[in-house]
């Protein structure tokens, strides 16, 4: 303890004032707080100072030391006391020992023996104290324990666990305050959080732990209730119906108050009542049954397996003719045509009668994802489809996806495939050119028309004229006159006749060639030869 608080009271002042200023009590971290010459005086400073001990004459005027002693312990004030008195008289003495008092002096005494007898009271106090922290972290330890034991056994109740779960007596030897006979259950999942989450960041940890607190208090507001934390970002309340309003309204008003208090919002599966606690497994399975039709919404929404298990639906086909139309878009690289076919698909499905399960539903995204990868497996490289293959790895951890995130994912994926495809093709492309000007540089004789350019690459006329001037920046036409005349230019110089020249260029007229060579090289081949030779 940091100081023990004294008052002095006595009805001889000189008495008081010889305890109070005689003795270095700050020495000690002794404080002494006041001082008093009567009971009634006393008694005021007492209960204003609430001081660790009095020092007292236990006769006083108006009020004695005993019976203020009496009036401390009846008002359950923990205030020490040590009696002095000028009487021998034993009377006072055993009555101030059967109240509790600490010591009891006769005077005179000396300043020594009051400090020792005030220190005695300081090490009972200090011990008490310390016992009172132990006392205190044991019941911590014992509470914390029990909350722990609550909870895991209502845990084990949702999963339907053996060993306590059967036991008819384990609810009422937990003191779990709540109505075994009428438990209604509900799933609360935070919304905007994926289950293959793991980086763990502030937000992350303080959001779960605030919708809990929220959700407990809206519940206990109305009625009696207890927020478990199941997983992350998912939480199951247990709470009775209240008498006041419905079990929907009730929700209502928990979903409302963690929007308005902690800015996020929430969904909630609303299951069937328990009316003991072996049912409680089954009103959790309602309850998450009726939480995974949140994969049709934004979320901040509230689904009731009462609604959900009246809904009739049946399984949407699958779209083989859209599918393959879908793997040739995908083939060509075609995005635009790709997202079209997409949402042709999906709003299919989504527009089916009623809302198909969404285990259903997950499992066809899947597949049409799995589709996709698949259409692009033979035309990639193997980084390619390590690449694609880790996606897909993501796509499938992500089960709290909604409708709308798989509809984007899948779009997404699509065009990474197109990506990879479009890159692909302007790589095939830029080889299918440099094959046909080998072509064209081995074959300056013949006669290099479009057809047969295109033929010796495979490609069609009309594709191969727009990828050739696209790479070149040339026309064939242009290309092919260039290189002849190229040609032309070093059989020249090694002394090659023109009209030979033209026969192993393929020009059959003279006068032809040397108009094109002067319209290229500005100077009839003669001149060239000449201007070269000089």
């Amino acid at each position: 303890m940091d100081h023990l608080t004294v008052c002095v009271m006595d009805d001889i002042q000189a008495v008081v004032k010889g305890i109070s200023s005689t003795i270095a009590w700050e020495d000690h971290q002794v404080q002494i707080v006041g001082t008093a010459n009567n009971g009634e005086q006393g008694w005021c400073l007492l209960t204003e100072q609430e001081p660790d001990l009095v020092i007292t004459d236990i006769k006083m005027p108006r009020l004695s030391g005993l019976e203020l002693m009496k009036r401390a312990s009846d008002a359950g004030l923990r205030t020490k006391f040590i009696f002095i008195s000028g009487y021998s008289d034993f009377r006072y003495a055993q009555e101030a020992i059967k109240l509790g008092a600490s010591d009891y002096l006769l005077k005179p005494f000396t300043p020594d023996e009051i400090l020792g007898a005030v220190l005695k009271v300081r090490e009972v106090i200090e011990g008490e104290q310390a016992q009172s922290r132990q006392l205190e972290q044991l019941e911590q330890k014992v509470e914390s324990s029990s909350v722990y034991i609550r909870h895991s056994y209502l845990l084990g109740l949702l999963r339907q666990e053996v060993g306590g779960f059967m036991n008819e007596n384990r609810w009422d030897e937990l003191q779990i305050d709540l109505d075994s006979s009428n438990l209604q259950l509900m799933v609360i999942e935070v919304d905007g959080y994926t289950r293959c989450e793991n980086t763990i960041h502030l937000d992350a940890e303080i959001v779960p732990f605030a919708v809990q607190n929220i959700v407990e208090e809206t519940l206990n507001r109305h009625t009696r209730g207890v927020v478990l934390r199941e997983s992350r970002y998912r939480l199951v309340a247990m709470f009775n119906t209240p008498a006041s309003m419905t079990a929907p309204e009730l929700l209502e008003e928990c979903r409302l108050n963690v929007e308005q208090f902690s800015k996020k919002t929430i969904s909630i599966g609303l299951g069937t009542i328990a009316r003991r606690p072996q049912e409680v497994w089954s009103a959790y399975a309602h309850a998450d049954k009726a939480i995974a039709y949140r994969f049709y919404s934004e979320g901040n929404c509230i689904f009731q397996y009462a609604i959900v298990e009246r809904q009739e639906w049946v399984a949407p086909a699958y779209p083989l003719e859209k599918e393959k139309e879908l793997f040739y878009a995908l083939k060509c690289g075609n995005e635009s045509t790709c997202h079209r076919i997409i949402d042709d698909i999906l709003e299919e499905w989504q527009f089916s009668e009623g809302y198909p399960e969404p285990l259903t539903m997950i499992r066809l995204l899947s597949g049409l994802a799995f589709a996709i990868y698949r259409a692009f497996c033979d035309e990639i490289t193997e980084e390619e489809r390590m690449r694609l293959e880790a996606d897909l790895m993501v796509l499938e951890e992500m089960r709290s996806l909604t409708f709308d995130g798989w509809k984007g994912y899948i779009k997404h994926f699509s065009s990474m495939g197109c990506e990879i495809m479009d890159k692909k093709r302007l790589t095939d492309v830029k080889q299918a050119i440099h094959k046909a000007q080998e072509f064209i540089s081995m074959n300056l004789e013949e006669n290099l028309t479009l057809n047969l350019c295109a033929q010796s690459v495979h490609l069609s006329p009309s594709y191969f004229a727009n990828a050739f001037k696209k790479e070149t920046g040339m026309t064939l036409i242009q290309y092919i006159t260039k290189m002849r005349m190229e040609k032309a230019k070093d059989l020249l110089v090694a002394g090659i006749q023109v009209q030979e020249i033209c026969q192993m260029l393929g020009y059959e007229d003279r006068p032809y060639f040397s108009g094109l060579f002067k319209k290229y090289c500005g100077m009839t081949p003669t001149h060239f030869r000449q201007m070269y030779l000089n």
